[in-house]
């Protein structure tokens, strides 16, 4: 019989995956353009971020390879990681030349530099071009996991490995805690949308950020009230992408906190189902593959696999397989064994020290 801690922790790695795959064909367009050209989207479709080779249907992006590049980490660590563990992760598994067709180009400057040793794991974030990405929401979900029914651990974990892509004072820390706090809470054997939705906003703060006019509690609220008045859950993306709407150039950059306010409002409109938290996202317009990795990487911890088609893991898995750039060929399950065999170990430890010092009562 599968546990059913093991079917959350596959249910986020596939989410995620899922949602990424099938939301980079439309990364940057409008909700419009979605609309104009496939109606509702449900499939997957090849496409070409880079230029430098099409990617077939089901293949992931650049967030699952950092999201696969932990769960590395984790798996030959048997339990939780640090930023000097994940960095020598990148610097014994990652090839310059085949990054170029996987990720971006902050990714290998990171490597680069991490591989001179001049610069600790711990401050590589600092080197970051890009304050607030939604790195540590959309790509983080290793670390909520091996810390699964454990805030406390994951905030550590969160604040150490995040700096080896954010700098401590960006907004990604405070948010990332948001996100995956939510994830952590979807990992309880009793969770319920609305204890997930109420972890969530538990850590979300009253306090203004600069340069944002709502507090990160607000921004929440706000998304949450439009899903909460929406018959259709397809029907918040039209109010929500008024409220978000910035650019850098033609580029529809998404900061950390739309990433995470549209999230929440996507699992709490469809109630955890990773299916219909993947349509919503990739329909959405924007940053479609963030998105969608966010929403249906947290519905997957609360539903499990129960709510994903098998047709969309065998597809992701096949891409994966067949994919001769990414950083790791495992596939979904593969990684979700490797992670729940590592929680499974990191709690003989605790239980041991605990034994330990009974013993000494």
């Amino acid at each position: 019989m599968t546990s059913k801690l093991f079917d959350k922790i596959y249910g986020c790695l596939a989410g995620s995956r899922i949602g990424s795959a099938m939301g980079a064909p439309t990364e940057g367009w409008s909700m419009e353009r979605i609309v104009e050209t496939h109606g509702v989207l449900t499939t997957f479709k090849p496409f070409g971020h880079y230029g430098i080779w099409d990617s077939p249907p089901g293949s992931t992006e650049d967030g699952i390879e950092r999201q696969k590049l932990m769960c590395a980490a984790i798996i030959e660590k048997q339990d939780r990681i640090t930023a000097e563990d994940l960095v020598q992760t990148w610097i014994k598994v990652l090839d310059l030349e085949k990054m170029k067709y996987m990720t971006q180009p902050w990714d290998r400057n990171l490597l680069i530099v991490a591989k001179t040793g001049l610069v600790p794991p711990g401050r590589l974030g600092e080197l970051s071009r890009y304050i607030n990405a939604n790195t540590l929401a959309r790509s983080f979900h290793a670390i909520p996991l091996i810390n699964a029914c454990d805030t406390k651990g994951m905030i550590e974990d969160l604040y150490d490995v995040g700096r080896t892509c954010q700098p401590l004072h960006s907004d990604s820390f405070p948010w990332g805690v948001i996100y995956n706090a939510a994830v952590v809470e979807a990992t309880r054997p009793n969770s319920t949308v609305d204890s997930v939705i109420g972890e969530a906003l538990k850590y979300a703060s009253p306090e203004h950020t600069e340069g944002v006019r709502q507090s990160p509690k607000e921004l929440i609220e706000q998304a949450l009230d439009i899903a909460n008045r929406s018959s259709d859950p397809l029907d918040i993306r039209a109010e929500l992408n008024e409220i978000y709407n910035m650019k850098i150039g033609e580029y529809a950059y998404c900061s950390i906190w739309e990433n995470v306010a549209k999230a929440l409002a996507i699992f709490a409109a469809t109630g955890g189902n990773v299916k219909d938290a993947v349509i919503v996202s990739i329909n959405f317009g924007r940053d479609t593959d963030c998105l969608a990795a966010s929403a249906a990487g947290l519905a997957g911890a609360f539903s499990g696999t129960s709510t994903i088609p098998t047709e969309w893991i065998e597809t992701v898995d096949h891409a994966t397989t067949q994919n001769p750039y990414t950083n790791a060929q495992r596939t979904i399950k593969e990684d979700a064994e490797g992670l729940y065999s590592a929680l499974q170990n990191k709690i003989k430890r605790m239980k041991a020290h605990v034994d330990l010092m009974e013993a000494q009562w």
